[in-house]
């Protein structure tokens, strides 16, 4: 229980340093010493300060997803729209409303999915997931289409709103959204 409990710390203590002061300018001593550990025990849980930023990425995204999944579900059974739409439309007002989190996916997203484990640690907090892939599900496609289609939509969500959030590339979310939300639509047509 000790052992989970320093893990825990540390992880609590890096989110809160990330939000703070940003994840480039904290480092490992920053982390320890707010988690209160000894650095040794740092490395015991990991080998560097990337390894720990994709394992909070990892649990952290993926347990927004599955939130997010969730709620769109609830909108489509309510016939408010389609869950699809819904979904993307809940993805974009997430990176919205948290920046910080959307800065942090976009800055460390190849260490999130450098391989298949991880991609697959982010999909296994989305219970919903295979429901929702039966959406993208078109004829003679295989599931690994369906979930292709579904992560180039996630990527391409992620990508346009951080520009478009962060640096109005190639203008404002405001008016960005309205196209990207079009061309998700596409995708699933």
């Amino acid at each position: 229980m000790e052992e989970l409990n320093k893990r825990s710390r540390i992880q609590n203590a890096a989110v809160a340093l990330f939000s703070e002061q940003g994840v480039e300018a904290t480092s490992v001593n920053d982390i320890v010493r707010r988690a209160n550990v000894a650095k040794g025990t740092f490395y015991i849980y990991y080998k560097d300060k990337k390894e720990l930023i994709s394992q909070i990425l990892t649990e952290k995204h993926g347990k927004a997803l599955n939130d997010l999944m969730n709620a769109s579900y609830e909108k489509s059974r309510q016939g408010m729209m389609d869950w699809r739409h819904a979904f993307a439309n809940e993805l974009i007002s997430f990176y919205r409303h948290n920046p910080k989190i959307l800065k942090m996916i976009q800055k460390n997203i190849t260490s999130i999915f450098d391989c298949d484990k991880h991609r697959e640690q982010v999909l296994a907090h989305i219970e919903k997931l295979d429901a929702f892939l039966q959406c993208f599900h078109q004829e003679k496609e295989s599931r690994k289409d369906a979930m292709n289609r579904f992560m180039l939509m996630m990527e391409m969500i992620g990508v346009i709103s951080f520009h478009a959030i962060f640096y109005e590339q190639p203008d404002t979310m405001d008016s960005v959204e309205p196209v990207l939300l079009k061309m998700i639509e596409r995708m699933y047509l």
